[in-house]
C-alpha cells in the first residue's frame, strides 16, 4: 500500500552501528553522513519536518509474532534471513541474555538468539525516544528489503563483501542522483557499511516525502507503535 504525500522535507535514514547510529541527512539538494550517540540526538536534530527510516523494529509483539515479518520474508526471498527475528516487548526488561532467553522461551515459545538480543538494547532507546507524536515520521525500515525494491528483485550479494559494497553502491549512486562512493569512501572504515544501509534508508525516506513508499503491516502493538515496516 502507497503512502499519501507529505508535508515533511527532510529525509534522514538511520542505520545502527557500533557505539551508536550513522545518518544519511539529505535536506535542500545536499546529502550527508553523520554519527550519533543517541537516536534521540538525531530525532532532535532533524527537526519536525523530518521523515526519519531507521533500521530497527519499532513495534514489538507481546507472544513473538509480527505479522510483517512474514510479509517482509516473503519479499526477501532468498535474502530472508537478512531480516532477524523480532524479540518480544518484555525482553527489553532484562539485563541478562540467558534470563531474557528463557522468559522469550516462556512467552513466544521460541528463545531469543544472542544475535537479536545484541540488537536489544537499541531496540529499547528507540522505544524510549518513540512517542505518538512523531509516529507519521519516524518509521521501521530494513536495508536489504528497500535495496530488494530499487533493485527490482533481492540482491544476491552480501554486503559485507566488496562485490556487495560494490553493487549497492552503484544502485545508490543511480537512485540518489549524486556520486555516493567519495562520500562513504570519506567516512570511518569501520561504519562503512552501515553508512551503505543508511543511505538506503535515506532513498527510502524520500520515498516517503514524495508519497511513494510502501507500507507493509501496521497493526500496532500494545503501546500503540506501528508493527510496520516502510519500504
Amino acid at each position: 500500500m502507497n503512502s499519501t504525500p507529505s508535508t515533511l522535507s527532510r529525509a534522514v535514514g538511520v542505520d545502527g552501528a557500533a557505539g551508536g547510529w550513522v545518518a544519511a541527512v539529505s535536506f535542500d539538494g545536499d546529502l550527508s553522513l553523520g554519527f550519533y550517540d543517541a537516536f534521540a540526538d538525531i530525532i532532535a536534530e532533524s527537526g519536525p519536518t523530518a521523515s526519519i527510516v531507521v533500521d530497527m523494529p519499532i513495534g514489538l509483539s507481546e507472544d513473538g509474532i509480527r505479522p510483517v515479518d512474514a510479509l517482509v520474508r516473503e519479499r526477501l526471498g532468498p535474502r530472508r534471513s537478512t531480516f532477524f527475528p523480532t524479540p518480544i516487548r518484555s525482553v527489553l526488561d532484562f539485563e541478562d541474555w540467558s534470563e531474557a532467553n528463557d522468559h522469550a522461551k516462556r512467552v513466544a515459545g521460541k528463545g531469543l538468539s544472542k544475535q537479536a538480543w545484541n540488537l536489544v538494547p537499541k531496540i529499547a532507546e528507540i522505544d524510549d525516544a518513540w512517542t505518538l507524536e512523531v509516529r507519521d515520521r519516524v518509521l521501521e525500515g530494513h536495508p536489504e528489503t528497500s535495496f530488494a525494491e530499487l533493485n527490482g528483485e533481492p540482491l544476491t550479494t552480501k554486503k559485507a563483501q566488496p562485490e556487495g559494497q560494490s553493487e549497492r553502491l552503484g544502485l545508490l549512486h543511480s537512485a540518489l542522483g549524486r556520486e555516493v562512493t567519495a562520500l562513504v569512501a570519506e567516512f570511518p572504515k569501520k561504519w562503512r557499511v552501515d553508512a551503505i544501509d543508511a543511505l538506503v534508508l535515506n532513498w527510502t525516506a524520500r520515498r516517503v516525502i514524495a508519497g511513494t513508499s510502501i507500507r507493509l503491516g501496521g497493526e500496532p502493538d500494545l503501546l500503540g507503535r506501528p508493527m510496520q515496516l516502510t519500504i
